[in-house]
């Protein structure tokens, strides 16, 4: 009998240590888990922020030339007004 329990009480330590593996495993995954997706999330993070920076140069990029080509419109409207104006002074000269 008593190597009977000397081999129930063997058996139920390698069992518990089996159980202790498991449970052990268990939270290195589960943790390690957690761990690895909060590092994915911030590196999501720190993409989109790049790319918002990209895009907020690209947009201030395209407002200064966009107020650049206004100018130049301005400019060039004024200059055809000038012309326009040259044109009936001359026509007015001819008697056109």
């Amino acid at each position: 009998m008593t190597h009977l329990v000397q081999i129930v009480i063997k058996m139920s330590t390698e069992i518990l240590l089996i159980i202790s593996n498991a449970l052990t495993g268990f939270a290195g995954w589960f943790v390690g888990r957690k761990r690895q997706q909060a590092d994915t999330d911030n590196q999501v993070l720190r993409n989109l922020e790049l790319s918002i920076n990209i895009y907020v140069k690209i947009i201030e990029d395209l407002k200064r030339e966009i107020h650049e080509l206004n100018n130049k419109v301005q400019d060039l409207e004024k200059r055809v007004e000038e012309l326009m104006a040259e044109n009936r002074k001359l026509k007015k000269h001819k008697g056109l």
